[in-house]
């Protein structure tokens, strides 16, 4: 005798939900695929990031540099071009120069004299860097602000006070020209101001040479003469 099977109403609903929910959920293959795929849009996306953000940083980097280089410019500019006629331009080596032909100039008075001065760094690079020296010299004090920024510079007195300039710079070089001699000179050391200072370097990061050229005309003081008495 055949038995039948007989569901409730309830039972029979159940059955249909549970057979609608396993048409429409997802396979495990289905879950890993997408998650393989969301994998590599986040890597896509992650390195174009990335990317963009190097590219924005390197940007930022060379604007500073260029930045930096321009206000070196300007303010070589107007200390060399404000120099009195007594002033005097000196180049200077420091030991082996640390792998320099010469660390730096130094030019002025007796009474305010500044050097100019490339220091190497723990990385390899130079640091470009600033003193000045003042001094009342006179009869009781024949001190020379130059003789003594030349002292502290070739023997890198620690006690001498230095102003950063700019950092991480591959290469430098000075260059001097006298108009009488017509050839550019490495290490000038003339108690007459060369007629062309020539500045190059080359910050880290940069693949060319910046190169600043200063005009120094040798102007010699007009002496005044008073007019006679008598004379119209």
């Amino acid at each position: 005798m055949k038995r039948r099977l007989r569901f409730s109403p309830r039972s029979l609903r159940s059955l249909r939900s549970f057979a609608s929910h396993e048409s429409t959920g997802f396979t495990l293959l289905e879950m890993m695929i997408t998650l393989a795929i969301f994998v590599l849009l986040a890597a896509a996306v992650f390195g174009l990031m990335t990317g963009v953000l190097q590219s924005t940083s390197s940007l930022q980097d060379n604007q500073s540099r260029r930045d930096q280089i321009a206000a070196l410019n300007a303010f070589m500019k107007n200390k060399l071009y404000a120099m009195p006629v007594a002033a005097t331009v000196s180049s200077y080596q420091r030991g082996d120069g640390e792998g320099l032909v010469q660390n730096g100039i130094i030019f002025g008075t007796a009474n305010l004299a500044r050097a100019l001065d490339a220091k190497v760094q723990a990385n390899g690079y130079y640091a470009l860097r600033l003193a000045t020296y003042t001094t009342t010299a006179g009869p009781n004090e024949p001190q020379d602000a130059r003789q003594v920024l030349q002292q502290a510079a070739t023997t890198d007195d620690p006690t001498m006070p230095w102003t950063p300039l700019m950092a991480d710079i591959k290469t430098l070089d000075w260059k001097f020209l006298d108009f009488n001699a017509t050839v550019w000179v490495e290490l000038w050391s003339n108690t007459a101001k060369p007629n062309l200072v020539e500045f190059s370097l080359q910050p880290a990061g940069e693949l060319q040479t910046t190169t600043m050229d200063f005009w120094l005309p040798n102007l010699s003081a007009v002496p005044l003469t008073a007019p006679q008495s008598g004379a119209p």
